[in-house]
């Protein structure tokens, strides 16, 4: 297996992610072609298979571009796609998949075969930062205890993010699998070994009674699979969560369409269900490398779950109220602010590795700093959290459900409590249709 990094996204250049009824045809393409595979995975869950270990598919790209039949739209496509990409050529999978589509459309007109990339959450990945290596989490000796409170008291959250680091704060506040924590024996801890525990932190200081259903789909490294993650969260769906917190995601895709997997994983949820997400920390134009510019990144640039019509996008408010730096600006897939700078909460107890970057995103160094249990720290992952928590907070099953505890934030009013939370404008109407 091999990652292709590409304009602003990354993918697996040997795998494809199908609709499960246009298996058939997809195979026998990939057959005609020259391109053999050796795995499918089935998830009737996603209604997608995800083809593995292909192979042959940079002569079958080739071979494609000489079809007179399609050729020259290929070619428009390739030089369209180089130019947006400063010179940088299309993948051979992204030239298979564009011939296919052709293909399909020439030999069967208004058919639309859906067939995508498995996308690695990126960049965005659940980094406090994009770029120039600030936002690292802090030692603090601010005081940190959860409310003695019963707000969410039987509301289930799904988290899905990191492994957990199993703070004793959060004891008793979690359901996870032992292959959802974190290694306590690991002799230096990374910065994302902590992510998931600030995250449930920052939920449980405003829902503390709230019940958390922990998944991984990022490793200690911040990276991930789409499929991965949307079979996680498929799985989710299947629990009657009635909030559920996503502060991962990927910037728009080359081919300008959110990651296919992930949005047929938030549709399986129930009406009912809130999927909150966090908008990528793109927004402070002075943060952002010279390359990631170059690249189409900007500091409005969308990125997905967050930007999905049935996910509530997050950005973060500085401690002023205003929105923070690293928010992206304007952004109207972004429904709420929250507070998410100078945050305390949970974190690793033991050494971690921090690196030092200068303002292009280069390494200068590493620094093994020490924590106690606690960190402060800062980002639109933790806003995410903290608006996931006020949901939780203003649920109560059985008489009030998650959608009416948005709706409160979405349109405060007097006796509607905030949580420090504010509606972003414009609104995204669609969000609590």
């Amino acid at each position: 297996m091999a990652i292709y990094r590409g304009r602003v996204e990354a993918f697996d250049d040997d795998q494809l992610i199908v609709a499960i009824p246009d298996l058939g045809v997809v195979t026998e393409a990939l057959t005609a072609l020259g391109v053999p595979w050796h795995n499918i995975d089935e998830s009737a869950a996603l209604g997608l298979v995800r083809i593995r270990e292909l192979s042959g598919v940079d002569k079958a790209a080739a071979r494609l571009a000489q079809d007179p039949r399609i050729g020259s739209a290929l070619q428009r496509f390739r030089e369209d796609q180089a130019a947006i990409r400063n010179g940088q050529n299309p993948a051979d999978l992204e030239i298979l998949i564009k011939g296919m589509h052709l293909g399909f459309v020439r030999d069967y007109p208004g058919w639309k075969v859906t067939i995508g990339k498995n996308y690695q959450p990126s960049l965005v990945k659940g980094h406090p930062h994009y770029g120039g290596g600030q936002g690292a989490p802090k030692p603090t000796t601010a005081e940190f205890t959860l409310p003695p409170s019963g707000r969410g008291r039987g509301v289930r959250v799904g988290v899905l993010d990191t492994r957990l680091f199993p703070a004793a704060i959060l004891n008793g506040h979690y359901i996870a699998r032992p292959s959802d924590l974190v290694d306590l024996g690991k002799g230096e801890f990374t910065v994302f070994d902590g992510h998931c525990a600030f995250v449930s932190s920052c939920i449980l200081q405003q829902a503390p009674a709230a019940e958390l259903h922990l998944r991984h789909v990022l490793d200690s490294s911040g990276d991930g699979s789409s499929w991965e993650a949307a079979e996680a969260i498929a799985e989710m769906a299947q629990k009657g969560l009635d909030v559920v917190n996503l502060s991962f995601g990927d910037f728009l895709t080359d081919d300008n369409a959110a990651p296919m997997v992930l949005e047929n994983a938030v549709k399986r949820f129930s009406p009912e269900t809130v999927v909150v997400a966090a908008a990528a920390n793109n927004g402070d134009a002075e943060e952002l490398t010279s390359e990631q510019v170059r690249n189409g990144i900007r500091p409005n640039s969308a990125s997905y779950p967050a930007a999905l019509p049935d996910v509530v996008g997050v950005g973060a408010l500085d401690r002023d109220g205003r929105p923070a730096a690293f928010t992206p600006n304007p952004a109207p897939w972004i429904s709420l602010l929250a507070p998410g700078v100078g945050l305390v909460g949970a974190y690793v107890q033991g050494a971690v590795a921090i690196a030092r970057r200068d303002h292009d995103g280069h390494l200068l160094g590493t620094d093994s700093v020490s924590f106690d249990g606690k960190a402060e720290w800062e980002g639109n992952s933790f806003a995410a959290a903290v608006v996931t928590g006020a949901i939780a907070a203003g649920t109560v099953p059985g008489r009030r459900t998650a959608r009416q505890a948005l709706d409160d934030l979405l349109h405060p009013g007097p006796g509607r409590p905030g949580h420090g939370v504010t509606p972003n404008h414009p609104v995204r109407t669609t969000v609590n249709a």
